[in-house]
This record gives structure tokens, sequence and C-alpha cells, in this order.
């Protein structure tokens, strides 16, 4: 079977390192991966720490939420006039 018309044997380019050339190279990608470990492990620590961070401002949030809805329960219970006992036969229903 005849070729296609327009190839031809093209020569590949063969890249010979040296020994060395290699372990260098070896030597600093191992080196880039012992700093992103690092990055790595500092980014998690931090994330850490934010994530706490947050569930305490989330507690202390919902705490001051419910002091106002319990002040806003208390005032609307003394705006009605009715006595305690009226007010939690209410709540029994």
């Amino acid at each position: 079977m005849p070729r296609p018309k327009g190839s031809k044997n093209k020569k590949t380019a063969v890249v010979v390192d040296t020994v060395e050339n290699v372990d260098e190279k070896i030597a600093a990608v191992e080196a880039g991966i012992a700093a992103l470990t690092e990055e790595l492990k500092a980014k998690k620590a931090e994330l850490k720490k934010l994530t706490k961070a947050k569930e305490k401002a989330e507690k202390v949030a919902a705490e001051k939420q419910a002091e106002e809805d319990r002040a806003k329960m208390l005032e609307a219970i003394t705006a009605s006039g009715k006595s305690v006992d009226e007010v939690l036969e209410l709540l029994k229903k």
C-alpha cells in the first residue's frame, strides 16, 4: 500500500539528559512538592481557625436574637395587661 501524498519519513528528536541534570530536576520537583505541602498545611490550619470563628459568631448572633425575642415577648405580655396565669393558659392551648 503506497503512502499518502505529502507524508514523509520524519526524524524524531531524541533528548538525552545527563544523570546529573535529571537528578537536579528531581530535586527541584521534590522541593516544590515540599513547599506546596507546607503551604497546604498552613491553609488548612487557617481554614480551621476561620471555621471556628464563624461558628462562634453564629452562636453569639443566635443568643442575641433569642434575647431580643424574649424582650419582645415580655413587652407584649406587659402591654396586653393579662396576668401570668392568663398568659400560661393561653400558651397551654
